[in-house]
């Protein structure tokens, strides 16, 4: 994938702080920060912008910062950001464990450099927890279309994880997605490439064809007969999205 300009968001009542959080994120390499005052205002930009990386005040109005995270989290969005919600210093967080589990870094407000640092080290794609309900629902639909407990079977799941929070990745295989599916696990690229495409093949020889059609329909090359690689994680990446909004 060719280098891009990383965004952020920062979500913050306050002009002075958004002014030096900005500064900050610029001088951590995001190349451009966008501005919100309040979550009306800056539910809209994440939609349209789809940022990298989201730092959110918990005092955000009209309601507070994990009503706004939560809407973040409820979107069938193709980036989603690395979130970072920043409290009042001794300030219990409501749905702390939630947003704990969906992968949320939370720091003391107002933030420091350090604190910024580390938990956008803790939402990084490669590093991010993932919500138990999405891994649920995504072994479950691997289930599905056959794909058994082979060594492909871990490289697809960890690639349509990867892909389901930046949708872009789906589209720059070897360049970026197998590369860092690789990391992961150790192995090399063509390795996870190799794999998934043999676990397909499995599934697909001794899978539940009316369960394969019903997920994939005419999205596969009737000549070919099953999908590719590529075309697997980024359907199943879809459907998963797409499962945040209709539940």
């Amino acid at each position: 994938m060719r280098s891009r300009i990383r965004t952020a968001l920062v979500a913050e009542p306050s002009a002075a702080e958004r002014e030096r959080l900005g500064q900050m994120l610029s001088a951590l390499g995001f190349g451009r920060v966008y501005e919100a005052e309040d979550g009306l205002t800056a539910l809209p930009l994440v939609e349209s912008h789809l940022p990298d990386a989201l730092v959110v005040s918990a005092t955000l109005r009209p309601s507070d910062g994990v009503w706004f995270v939560r809407m973040v989290l409820k979107r069938p969005l193709a980036v989603r950001p690395g979130i970072v919600l920043m409290r009042l210093p001794g300030l219990m967080v409501p749905q702390r464990e939630l947003l704990y589990d969906a992968g949320v870094a939370i720091i003391d407000r107002p933030a420091k450099r350090e604190a910024v640092v580390s938990a956008l080290a803790q939402t990084d794609i490669c590093a991010r927890r993932l919500p138990r309900a999405f891994c649920e629902r995504r072994n479950a639909l691997l289930d599905r279309l056959g794909v058994i407990g082979h060594e492909g079977r871990a490289y697809l799941e960890t690639a349509v994880s990867y892909a389901w929070m930046d949708a872009r990745l789906a589209r720059a295989l070897t360049t970026a997605l197998y590369p860092m599916v690789g990391r992961h696990h150790g192995v090399s690229a063509r390795k996870v490439e190799q794999n998934m495409r043999y676990a397909i093949e499995l599934a697909w020889k001794h899978g539940q064809i009316d369960e394969q059609y019903r997920i994939f329909r005419g999205t596969i090359d009737a000549q070919r007969g099953k999908p590719t690689c590529g075309e697997m994680i980024a359907q199943l990446a879809d459907i998963l999205r797409m499962e945040e909004v209709c539940g």
